[in-house]
């Protein structure tokens, strides 16, 4: 029944996606070449095309690429007006009378060069414009993708074509690749951390959105630099200059009477020798300003590029999983400021300065049912928390760049960051055992990095590299009463772990005419001791110490090949790798030396000017975590207790993946195809002993196979008949594992997940207009010895926007969410509505919100595993309503 489910959706979303394709062709078609009078030179050109008599007031458009074109007219047309528009050339102007339905007509159109005429760009003509094309940047017009929903530029940069958001973490995406960083108006103001400024600038500062392929922020490398990196750039609206922003508060009233509050400022200043960017908020209404995640404890960018340099937490704190967006979710009481600020002191020496800090307080009731069925055993745990998190972070960076002489440049970057956070919890345990917890965590980092670049030719450059990094993360789980001894009034779990990281390296980079390339040789140590102990007051019960220490030296290098359409990148990694494992308190040494050779190939092939394909291979030798090399036992909730046996054997991994990719904004469609696969041979499995009471487990080494398989579709396509965006997603991926559980044989698992969402927007030119998106999802958890566990579910998200005059907007939205097929019954409905009056004077405007109108309390959700069916309930921010002014200067 599930897979005739199943299938009947994503039958259904093909023939819609095919019909539709189908009712845009029209049966009045033009062929014709488009070339240069005197050389016979095909050229590209812009067709437009429109009734004779008509004044051209309903017109098409049609891009030709190399000269050649074939285009079936959208309209039925008596005679049509066609006029040729190409750069640099004198426009052509053709009429063909009475014409005939299903008829080809074939044309060969000749230009004059206009020697009077020199373009640098190309202009996309259109009934809007709402975009053009200049070399490598696209200019998207901010106004012409507004419908009046917006607040913050990070939901405008939703809507762009070919640009795609994470909702939870903020990374933004182009070309299928994550963005390097959001620069304002070219100053690279946040770096990773972008989400400063595009979850906090304020729609109506901003009047384009760029963006820029090949971005070289050093701009002695441009040119010389392997390409490929894409970024965004906000062009600030004229007249934004010297001391500008908005200041926004809005108060009202949650559910149980308690006041809701959303009070936020930024504040921009420009002068000729200073940019700066500041932030400061306060909310209780489930609004994240800041870029870093304490509801799910997502990375953002920053974060997963220096993640190598992080200590562990080998006690993890709470994650607050939820499907839901989290504005429904997160109860939070957050205070947030932010100051990015760039100094030109003159013009060889400049200053950059970052300061955050950032208290919160989240509290969630969350419970946890676990339906297991282990071997021929099936039991029931019940886990009901109260959470109460309290995050603390202080940060600062400073970079500085000077201009040594006019080839030469030295930069130094230096981030202090010292957060903190709490987290009191109450936990009934299959609804009669009661626990207090209280974790703490400290968390220290220091990052430093002196970079000298050199160019030593228009085609050649030299960089010198220092790095260090230091991270000291302590922790401390108290819970009550004792889970080991009956006369303990509780157990008390202590955890340090400290990383040191030091890297020096010499980097060679030049380009020749077609060809680039880049070798690296450096080498780098890292240092990470552990100690932790496990007591109460009667007695010690685990104890572990150990010295962890690796080097490497290596040499790396890639070379790109660019032969007309082909693009291709052969890669390498040469590593002399030397591990060192000291267990202090058995007295156990373990060393490997390693030698390492890590090949990579890529290859690119440009089809056309809006789509190529990509293809990459590689094979890698990796260490362990250190995470896996403690002995004894740690207790990490009121539940598990884990422990290791340690390994410094090395995992190997292959990747392969293919991705299509077509981003045609001449014709409004956007096509991405990807597929995966990895497998990695050597890795820590998991023997699991699992009780109604306790989870004990412990990660062993073995040469065995993990591997993963991943595959998406994305398709989108603007349909004029209709004046809507049709936008068709499809993901899919199939996990297979290993794992031990309560004393088994090495079992196999397999996982698999899909997802299918259906969006259709439209734009009408009438006061009314809606997005709608639906969305089906289904996982299978299966093992070799035992039924599958599975769960299907639905979600659709309704916007409704009416726009009567330019001054009034209402948007009222409808959420609807069945987390399990078969239990229809248990369903959730949301509804929202938003009033906003914009006056002719742009200095402010008022916002009525209304949230959660239906008063839903409690979401639940449903998921699968190898072992188990898992139930997630957790409850919600109630009914509120704020009332908002906004005021811009």
């Amino acid at each position: 029944m599930r897979k005739h489910r199943l299938a009947t959706v994503l039958n259904f979303n093909i023939f819609l996606a095919l019909f539709l394709l189908a009712t845009s062709v029209q049966s009045q078609t033009i062929n014709g070449n488009v070339r240069n009078i005197e050389s016979n030179e095909y050229l590209t050109s812009t067709i437009i095309i429109g009734e004779l008599n008509d004044s051209l007031k309903k017109k098409e458009f049609y891009v030709v690429r190399k000269g050649s074109f074939s285009y079936n007219l959208k309209n039925n047309y008596k005679s049509i007006l066609l006029i040729t528009k190409s750069n640099g050339y004198i426009s052509d102007t053709i009429v063909i009378s009475n014409i005939q339905k299903n008829r080809t007509y074939n044309l060969d159109i000749f230009l004059n060069r206009d020697n009077n005429t020199l373009l640098d760009e190309v202009v996309i003509l259109a009934k809007k414009k709402a975009f053009k094309i200049k070399k490598d940047t696209i200019s998207f017009n901010v106004s012409r993708f507004l419908d009046g929903s917006e607040n913050k530029i990070e939901e405008v940069i939703k809507k762009l074509p070919g640009i795609d958001v994470n909702s939870n973490t903020g990374e933004i995406k182009y070309k299928g690749k994550s963005i390097e960083t959001v620069t304002l108006d070219g100053d690279n103001l946040f770096g990773f951390n972008y989400t400063l400024g595009t979850k906090n600038i304020n729609v109506d500062m901003v009047e384009q959105i760029e963006a820029i392929d090949n971005y070289a922020e050093n701009p002695l490398l441009k040119g010389i630099e392997q390409g490929g990196k894409v970024s965004l750039n906000l062009k600030l609206k004229k007249g934004r200059i010297d001391f500008s922003g908005n200041a926004d508060f809005a108060s009202g009233l949650f559910e149980n009477g308690s006041i809701s509050y959303d009070i936020s400022s930024n504040v921009l200043g420009i002068t000729k020798s200073y940019k700066s960017f500041a932030t400061l908020g306060y909310n209780n209404i489930g609004v994240n300003r800041s870029p870093f995640d304490y509801f799910g404890f997502s990375f953002n960018l920053e974060q997963q590029k220096e993640q190598n340099y992080f200590a562990n937490k080998i006690i993890p704190e709470t994650r607050f999983s939820n499907l839901l967006e989290n504005r429904r979710a997160n109860i939070n009481n957050q205070f947030f400021g932010n100051n990015n600020a760039i100094f030109k002191i003159n013009p060889r020496l400049s200053v950059k300065t970052n300061l955050y800090y950032l208290q919160d307080r989240i509290t969630t009731n969350q419970l946890f049912q676990n339906d297991f069925q282990i071997n021929n055993d099936v039991f029931t745990t019940i886990d009901n928390t109260f959470i109460t998190k309290r995050p603390q972070q202080y940060r600062g960076d400073l970079e500085i760049k000077y201009n040594t002489s006019k080839t030469s440049l030295l930069e130094y970057n230096l981030r202090l960051r010292q957060e903190n956070i709490e987290t009191p919890t109450t936990i009934i345990q299959n609804q009669t055992d009661e626990f207090s917890t209280f974790l703490k965590t400290e968390d220290f980092y220091l990052k430093q990095d002196l970079l000298w670049t050199k160019k030593l030719s228009d085609k050649k450059a030299l960089q010198l590299s220092l790095f260090h990094s230091f991270n000291d993360l302590p922790q401390t789980f108290n819970i009550t009463p004792s889970l080991f001894d009956v006369d303990a009034l509780n157990n008390t779990q202590e955890s340090v772990f400290k990383r040191t990281f030091l890297e020096g390296k010499a980097t060679y980079l030049g380009s020749g005419k077609k060809d680039k390339y880049t070798f690296t040789l450096g080498g780098n140590f890292n240092y990470s001791p552990f100690i932790s102990r496990l007591f109460n007051s009667e007695e010690n019960i685990s104890e572990n110490n150990f010295d962890y220490s690796k080097s490497n030296i290596f040499n790396t290098g890639v070379y790109n090949f660019n032969r007309g359409k082909w693009h291709i990148s052969p890669s390498y990694s040469i590593r002399v790798l030397n591990q060192s494992l000291e267990q202090n308190l058995v007295n156990d040494e373990e060393t490997q030396n390693n030698f390492i050779f890590e090949p990579a190939l890529k290859v690119k092939y440009v089809l056309n000017s809006v789509s190529f394909i990509t293809a990459n291979a590689g094979y890698n030798q990796n260490t362990n975590a250190e995470q896996y090399f403690f002995l004894n036992q740690v207790l990490i909730n009121n539940r598990t207790t884990i422990n290791n046996l340690p390994s410094l054997k090395l995992q190997n991994s292959q990747r392969y993946s293919l991705l299509y990719f077509n981003n045609d904004l001449y014709n409004q469609f956007q096509l991405n195809a990807n597929i995966s696969y990895q497998k990695s041979k050597g890795n820590f499995f998991t023997n699991q002993n699992i009780t109604e009471n306790t989870t004990q487990i412990e990660y062993f080494f073995l040469p065995q196979n993990n591997s993963n398989w991943n595959m998406n579709v994305q398709v989108s396509k603007y349909f004029s008949f209709i004046e809507s965006t049709i936008k068709l997603t499809s993901n899919y991926s199939i996990s297979n594992f290993k794992n031990i559980v309560n004393n088994s044989n090495l079992r196999l698992n397999q996982d698999d997940f899909l997802s299918n969402s259906f969006f259709w927007k439209t734009a009408f030119e009438i006061p009314i207009n809606f997005e709608n998106t639906f969305t089906y999802e289904y996982s299978k958890s299966k093992n070799e010895n035992q039924s599958a566990f599975t769960n299907a579910s639905w979600q659709n998200n309704l916007k409704l926007i009416f726009k009567p005059n330019k001054r009034w907007f209402l948007i009222v939205s409808t959420d609807y969410y069945l987390p399990d097929t078969e239990k229809s019954d248990n369903q959730f409905f949301f509804f929202d509505a938003t009033l906003r009056h914009r006056p002719k004077s742009k200095n402010w405007e008022a916002r009525l919100e209304m949230q959660n109108i239906t008063n839903e309390n409690n979401f639940e959700q449903i998921q699968t595993s190898d072992i188990s069916t898992t139930v997630f309930r957790s409850n919600l921010l109630p009914r509120y309503f704020l009332l908002n002014l906004t005021w811009n200067f």
